[in-house]
């Protein structure tokens, strides 16, 4: 569950992005998303280590580029670097934590437990941002989608749910490979838990999760959202390994820029 607000506190924004890559459509994106923040904003950069060198300095670049008036790049090498008092102190002072990784469960694997995933929960329910992109999109839910399998077919064991941050339990996030694997991860995913909305991130495009729970699209792709409250039926629990789930009733919606969605009432809005 997301950490609990204080009575004065408003919740900061969650920002769940696709691939940010270092071209003009990327530049643009994370320009928009740091306006959303105020004026030359400090953000903490954590990164692990196969994004410590060229994709985080790529995405540090990005970040001053847009308007950041510091950018602090730290590499997770274990799990004690996430006990730092440093950093917890550069947590307690940003007004974004921006989390990257190639793979959800390495950078899970880093954080979980561990003090640095405490005031990363406190500082959002404080008012602080907090960003992921890449795999550290899917780290942001409550239930992360840890890795899957390919087609548009969704089928048992396709989708590996472990434990995320747990900043948000609406939404499961896929933002991995091509639109038609990310459908069958999604579905699969929620054939186990209907509870949630699927989430699948186009590069280039973000998601961002307000404090009254709407979400809004940002960037240049779309946003694939599947809403399993009205499931009618899935047999995922009869199947064995690998077999195709059956599973109906359910909604797909395409959003694109400037879309609005309400995840608590589960709809659309202006």
């Amino acid at each position: 569950m997301p950490a609990r607000l204080a009575p004065d506190r408003t919740r900061g924004l969650i920002i769940a992005g696709g691939v940010i890559d270092s071209n003009e459509h990327g530049r643009q994106l994370m320009a928009r998303l740091l306006a959303l923040l105020g004026p030359q904003p400090r953000i903490v950069l954590v990164g692990t280590p196969e994004t410590a060198d060229e994709l985080d300095a790529e995405l540090e670049a990005a970040l001053f580029g847009a308007g950041a008036a510091e950018v602090h790049r730290r590499t997770l090498q274990g799990r004690q670097d996430a006990e730092q008092r440093a950093l917890l102190d550069l947590v307690d002072h940003a007004q974004l934590v921006f989390l990257q990784s190639l793979q959800p469960l390495r950078l899970s694997s880093l954080l979980g437990g561990t003090q640095l995933a405490r005031a990363l929960r406190r500082r959002n329910a404080e008012g602080m941002a907090i960003a992921g992109c890449g795999a550290g999109a899917a780290l942001l839910c409550e239930h992360m989608l840890a890795h899957g399998g390919e087609g548009a077919t969704p089928r048992t064991g396709g989708a590996n749910l472990a434990p995320g941050l747990g900043l948000t339990n609406r939404v499961v996030v896929d933002q991995g490979g091509h639109a038609s694997d990310r459908l069958g991860r999604l579905l699969a995913a929620l054939a186990l838990n209907p509870f949630a909305l699927g989430l699948g991130l186009d590069a280039a495009t973000a998601a961002v999760i307000g404090p009254d729970n709407v979400l809004e699209v940002v960037g240049f792709g779309g946003v694939t959202m599947i809403d399993p409250a009205e499931m009618a039926e899935s047999n995922v629990a009869d199947l064995a390994p690998g077999a195709p789930i059956r599973i109906t009733n359910l909604r797909l919606h395409a959003l694109t820029g400037g879309a609005r969605y309400d995840l608590d009432f589960r709809r659309s809005v202006g």
